[in-house]
């Protein structure tokens, strides 16, 4: 006589199996439920595994059908009493790990409340009354959540006042506190202006698009992303040109780039060749964007070159964008921005989000000069790290809800 396993999702399945293979002379051994293991043992069901005996030679197994017919019965009784022993254990396992889940997580809310209410309670406190703003521990909250993220406290004071009305009621209704104090902050970022007219492919026209900006802030790095998404998520055919001749390692970095998407990218050595070279591509693509040279800020005579720049092609529909760094600081940024301004409208990308920790410029900058901020970019990688400004996501990390990255 020998052995063989079967294996089912339930004890009729695999018992169906002996029968299928061995025939109906076939002696249940055993019937036991088999547990899955593995890394990927939350993803499978118990299966049951059943033993079974036959005989090679099927003329001894006849004559001895009477014999293994009581075996059988025998066996099967033993079986189903040891199937309803196991599976009475294996429900009250299965309820006391329910109940075992249950208790976790009653215990995990309870964690979170007490951290809660340690916040509410101890933290707030940590500040002496001198240091305080607001004699409410939830709005000192508020406010001190927002000074963390390096929002002007004047700022951060007008949106608190949104829910400075509410009196004793904000204690009692905090969801509603929190979506004020979130809308405001929403209201901030979005409502920057965006009168600045684009061209886009539907019209039929060429878009031209520049970007300008101290040095140092990621532009030519930045230009490389926005081909490529242009190039992988629109379908545009882009075309660039620089006018950064004065780094040569500028005009090599954007040709790499522009081999590796297979685009054109045209150079001009003088302000004045700008327009003569859109001419030529504007016909043969739908984006061209132009990449200027760095300029500071603190030397109005390094300005001049960007001025003619800028005034050759006053003519032209053409959208110009702002690349600073976010770990500059705010008043720098401040600063920049005013003198750039001088010389045109402009939007706004702010790059380098993933060398600081703190997002309060983004909000600052939106309060201060209403210009709108378009794109944030988070890194390094061509062509992922970059993305629209969502206001949204913005709010939720200025008040610790989210990160932006």
């Amino acid at each position: 006589m020998k052995l063989k396993r079967f294996e089912g999702r339930s004890e009729e399945e695999a018992i169906e199996k002996v029968r299928e293979e061995l025939g109906a002379s076939a002696l249940i051994l055993s019937v036991r439920k088999v547990k899955p293991v593995g890394v990927f043992q939350f993803f499978k069901s118990t299966r049951v595994e059943v033993t079974a005996a036959y005989d090679v030679d099927e003329g001894k197994a006849d004559a001895k059908a009477p014999e293994v017919n009581k075996e059988r019965e025998t066996f099967a009784q033993s079986n189903d009493m040891a199937f309803e022993r196991d599976k009475l254990l294996f429900d009250q396992m299965a309820k006391n790990k329910k109940i075992s889940e249950q208790q976790m997580r009653i215990e995990n809310l309870e964690n979170e409340l007490k951290s809660m209410t340690k916040k509410l309670s101890v933290d707030s406190f940590k500040h002496r009354k001198e240091e305080r703003v607001f004699d409410n521990r939830l709005m000192q909250i508020f406010y001190d959540t927002l000074a963390s993220q390096d929002v002007m406290p004047e700022i951060a004071m007008e949106i608190l006042n949104e829910i400075g009305g509410m009196g004793d009621e904000i204690d009692s209704n905090i969801n509603l506190a929190v979506r004020l104090v979130y809308n405001k902050i929403l209201s901030i970022l979005s409502k920057s202006s965006d009168d600045i007219p684009k061209a886009s492919k539907s019209q039929g026209k060429c878009r031209t698009v520049m970007l300008m900006g101290p040095t140092g802030v990621g532009k030519t790095t930045t230009i490389a992303k926005l081909s490529s998404n242009f190039i992988l998520q629109d379908n545009y055919s882009v075309g660039l040109i620089t006018a950064d001749t004065y780094r040569i390692a500028a005009v090599d970095q954007l040709k790499t780039y522009a081999d590796i998407l297979g685009i054109e990218v045209g150079i001009v050595y003088e302000p004045e060749e700008l327009v003569g070279k859109l001419d030529s591509m504007l016909s043969l693509h739908d984006i061209i964007i132009v990449d200027t040279a760095g300029r500071s800020h603190k030397n109005w005579e390094n300005f001049d070159e960007l001025r003619r720049i800028i005034a050759s092609v006053s003519h032209i529909n053409m959208e110009k964008y702002l690349v600073l760094s976010m770990t500059s600081k705010y008043e720098d940024m401040l600063d920049i921005i005013e003198k750039f301004s001088e010389m045109c409208d402009f939007r706004l990308i702010l790059t380098k989000l993933d060398e600081t920790s703190s997002y309060g410029s983004i909000l600052n900058i939106c309060y201060k000069t209403g210009i709108k901020v378009d794109y944030l970019t988070t890194g390094q990688n061509v062509p992922d790290d970059i993305e629209k400004m969502k206001p949204e996501k913005v709010a939720k990390a200025l008040l610790g809800m989210e990160g932006v990255i």
